[in-house]
């Protein structure tokens, strides 16, 4: 198994926990983008599942008239570009899986379903953008058994989420274990949240 996170520290905990190998890297930067590739295809050939749970929502309440370039662009890098670039640095160990899975996580906040509301305009536009590329992904590689899926884990407990939230990170996390686990046969290019299918 292998653990990411931005920082070494978080990184090694997390591989020590788990028994796995710590990954690093800022995901933000094309730079970060590219070692966290490296380091991955360093430490195994062939890859079965890549979860993208990285994100950042600096401004949650942010409005029209109070979105910033650069924050729109910052949560743009995170939450869309590294999640479509990572996965391409990593597609020939994915296809090498004969059977791999893509897991994104995204969130409700990106729904057109039902008609958006006017908070938090960089991170909603960010996840209705990783939904597309999720869905454009899931088309173009499903000829080659790869798997790929949108998910919304709900309101976890995290640094993002706050203590206040219902949901603990294995809770949180259910529905990515039932994606990285579908039958050869399962969806692809949808969007989910426990385990069931959602509108986009």
């Amino acid at each position: 198994m292998l653990c990411h996170a931005r920082h070494e520290a978080d990184a090694r905990a997390l591989a020590d926990e788990l028994g796995g190998v710590a990954i690093v890297g800022d995901l933000s930067t094309d730079e970060g983008i590219g070692s966290v590739a490296e380091q991955t295809l360093a430490a195994v050939r062939v890859l079965h599942v890549l979860v993208h749970n990285a994100a950042i929502n600096p401004r949650p309440h942010e409005s029209v008239d109070e979105v910033q370039r650069d924050t729109f662009r910052e949560v743009m890098r995170v939450n869309v570009e590294a999640p479509l670039f990572l996965t391409q640095a990593l597609l020939g160990s994915l296809r090498a899986a004969k059977g791999a899975r893509v897991v994104i996580l995204s969130s409700q906040a990106g729904q057109f379903a039902g008609g958006m509301p006017a908070d938090g305009l960089s991170y909603r536009v960010s996840k209705a953008a990783v939904n597309a590329v999720s869905a454009v992904l899931a088309t173009a590689v499903r000829s080659e058994e790869i798997l790929v899926n949108a998910m919304h884990p709900g309101w976890v407990k995290t640094d993002m989420g706050g203590s206040e939230a219902p949901l603990s990170p294995e809770e949180g996390a259910d529905t990515a274990v039932y994606l990285a686990t579908l039958p050869d046969n399962g969806p692809s290019g949808r969007f989910f949240y426990e385990r069931r299918e959602i509108e986009w």
